[in-house]
């Protein structure tokens, strides 16, 4: 039968050998608080258990220890610890304690009480009525009040922290408490290395790395075991957690979608190397670029490949495209030139895709990306304009290409705007051919070296040369000021003297007032391409000239700390459709006795008719004159291959900007440089200089 407390109070004062199984905790604490209060002392379970037992004690050893106890004290023992041991036993072992219980009630010659929980009493050899009627096992309380199932998990300390956790099967036990457990709990033991036999499914004995990864530091990741011990046991020694750890190694202003990818790489040889991948796939938002990126089968030698190029190969048409593109840029941005060899992978893979696929790709202003946009434009049609989707990712491409910007009159914008689209395309017609012979320069146009006398009077005025920068450069240089919201006090086009080489070229300023050294690389780039012994393609070759002006303005801005105004210049231009005319067999070979000068110009021979072919300069100094050959005819003079020629009398070689930059914004009506043509160039500008 099954007695409430107050009718088993009745009959609790006898001595016998007795169970008590109590239906829920309540009971269990008024039993016991009963006994107490009648002269009976508790005897806890875990009192039978050393502090420095490597294993929890099986119940033959524990009952013996148990018995030594009761039967050591003078008063009534009442046993309490029994389910908490209980629930750390296998069932086979639950029923060998019950075994020695049953013996101990059936001998009756222990004072004890034994206090068990109604879920824990295994009533199988108890069945024969005589252990109820002699109050041997009494039932108390209403049955059937299950409690929450308790868990265990056993771990070495070398993994976890000790923290408040027990750390021997004692402490364990007190901590279960004196009745039915409930409840997690964790027990840190030293030296654990090998799982106990006999305990219950519901005590986890944990050795396995990954599983102790996973239940303690939420670690699910595919990472390699040595990795995993290694960060595992850095978390345990520091108590912190493998998010705070590897935030705290990695640095936390590198976890973000533009450093992480430079720091992985910083950290190739790092131990925890995977583990920064899986702390990143963490907390880098997962709808980026990088982490389609981190999710694949990465690692410290694929990493920059993958990312640069084999990714981004596979969305390159997804939705999120401009999104994704963006983000890789500004890592790429980061990398500096160390990924340059890949981006030129990807584009050799990307080479059949349309131009609104790929723009959005080449947004990372390397080199490699500005040949491959300008390869691109090469093959659009210019008679329309430069095409919008290049415009933000290759602004001085456009600034090259701007049409916004008038040379003084309509014949000569047109030309230079012809000449300039053809240069990016990689061609010549006939028709322009034609024009460029016929072309005649007015003998009133204004002359370089006029302005230049007229501007050098101001001793606040420096003057930086740019070697072989052409009229064609024009439009770039007052775009890029435009952009940069530079100041340009006046500019103008002016004609050198013929030949324009150099050395008929000589530019008077007082030395002391030259920003030292020159610009030599757009000469340098006309006569031997973008790296001097290699085959160049234009398009390269294109770039790394465009590229030469961002060093101009550079220089500029560097002269404004000492001067007032910085006079930019050249001394002679160059022309790409003259060599792509001869390649083209659209020009003419003049011929000529003996061996000329040079391909574009000769000394006059004396007592002869100049052909109309020719136009003639006298030097005075020399006392020579010279016939300079127009438009894109030759002399037949061997020599190298060259990317471009100059020496001739074409607009493109005898025309050179000349531009005033203002370290401040003038108010003041632009100053007019030279004549009428001049003056007729400044009126049309399109913004205020």
């Amino acid at each position: 039968m099954t007695y409430t407390l107050n009718e088993y109070y009745r009959y609790a004062s006898s001595t016998a050998t007795r169970a008590e199984v109590y239906s829920d905790n309540n009971t269990a604490a008024n039993l016991l608080a009963y006994h107490k209060q009648n002269g009976a002392v508790e005897l806890a379970l875990s009192e039978c258990i050393g502090t420095d037992l490597p294993n929890l004690p099986m119940p033959d050893a524990l009952i013996q220890e148990l018995d030594m106890k009761i039967t050591s004290n003078s008063k009534r023992v009442v046993v309490t610890g029994i389910d908490a041991y209980l629930s750390l036993l296998s069932k086979q072992n639950v029923k060998a304690f019950m075994v020695a219980l049953h013996g101990r009630i059936e001998a009756q010659k222990l004072n004890a009480v034994y206090l068990i929980s109604g879920n824990r009493f295994d009533g199988t050899n108890f069945t024969n009525p005589k252990y109820e009627n002699s109050l041997q096992v009494v039932r108390i309380g209403d049955s059937g009040q299950y409690l929450t199932q308790v868990m265990v998990s056993v771990v070495s300390q070398k993994w976890v922290h000790r923290g408040s956790h027990p750390t021997n099967w004692n402490a364990l036990l007190k901590t279960l408490g004196q009745f039915e457990p409930t409840g997690n709990y964790i027990l840190v033991l030293d030296n654990y290395d090998i799982k106990q036999a006999g305990l219950s499914d519901s005590v986890m004995q944990l050795l396995d790395i990954f599983k102790i990864a996973e239940c303690f530091y939420g670690i699910t990741a595919n990472i390699p075991k040595k990795v995993l011990e290694t960060l595992v046991s850095k978390c345990k020694d520091m108590n912190i957690s493998p998010l705070d750890f590897l935030k705290s190694q990695f640095g936390q202003d590198n976890a973000n979608i533009r450093l992480a990818v430079k720091r992985l790489l910083e950290l190739r040889d790092d131990e925890l190397w995977l583990a920064y991948v899986w702390f990143l796939k963490k907390t880098i938002d997962g709808s980026s670029y990088f982490v389609r990126v981190l999710s694949e089968n990465l690692s410290h030698d694929n990493l920059l490949r993958k990312y640069v190029c084999d990714i981004a190969i596979t969305v390159l048409t997804d939705a999120n495209a401009t999104k994704f593109a963006n983000e890789r840029s500004s890592a790429i941005i980061e990398l500096g030139n160390t990924a340059d060899s890949l981006i030129i992978e990807f584009i050799s893979k990307i080479k059949n895709y349309s131009n609104e696929t790929v723009a959005c790709w080449l947004n990372s202003g390397t080199e490699a990306e500005r040949i491959e946009i300008v390869r691109r434009v090469s093959e659009s049609d210019l008679t329309v304009g430069f095409p919008q989707m290049w415009r933000n990712l290759y602004p001085l491409f456009a600034d090259y290409l701007s049409d916004e910007y008038n040379y003084g009159n309509d014949d000569l914008t047109a030309y230079f705007r012809d000449y300039r689209r053809m240069k990016i395309s990689n061609t010549v017609t006939a028709d322009f051919v034609k024009k460029a012979f016929d072309f005649v320069l007015p003998t009133t146009f204004v002359l370089r070296d006029a302005v230049l006398q007229e501007l050098s009077v101001d001793n606040d005025t420096a003057l930086l040369v740019v070697d072989g920068m052409g009229a064609e450069y024009f439009p770039l240089i007052l775009a890029m000021a435009k952009r940069m919201a530079m100041n340009i006090e006046s500019a103008t086009i002016a004609a050198v003297k013929l030949p324009t080489s150099t050395e008929f070229n000589a530019i008077t300023w007082e030395k002391s007032r030259w920003l030292e050294p020159s610009v030599h690389e757009v000469d340098n780039i006309a006569h031997y391409g973008a790296a001097k012994h290699e085959n160049c393609p234009p398009p390269r070759n294109i770039v790394a000239t465009l590229a030469v002006f961002e060093e101009v303005i550079n220089r500029i801005s560097n002269g404004f700390t000492s001067y007032e105004r910085i006079v930019v210049t050249a001394d002679h231009g160059t022309s790409r459709l003259a060599v792509l005319a001869h390649e083209n067999n659209m020009n003419t070979t003049l011929s000529w006795n003996g061996e000329p000068e040079d391909w574009r110009y000769a000394i006059a021979p004396p007592n002869t008719q100049r052909p109309p072919e020719f136009e003639p300069y006298y030097d005075a100094e020399k006392n020579i004159t010279y016939w300079v050959v127009r438009g894109y005819n030759r002399l037949p003079k061997k020599g190298p291959k060259l990317y471009e020629l100059h020496g001739g009398a074409s607009l493109e070689e005898r025309l050179v900007p000349i531009v005033v930059f203002s370290r401040d914004k003038s108010d003041n009506i632009p100053k007019q440089l030279g004549k009428k043509a001049v003056e007729q160039l400044v009126e049309k500008m399109d913004f205020d200089i």
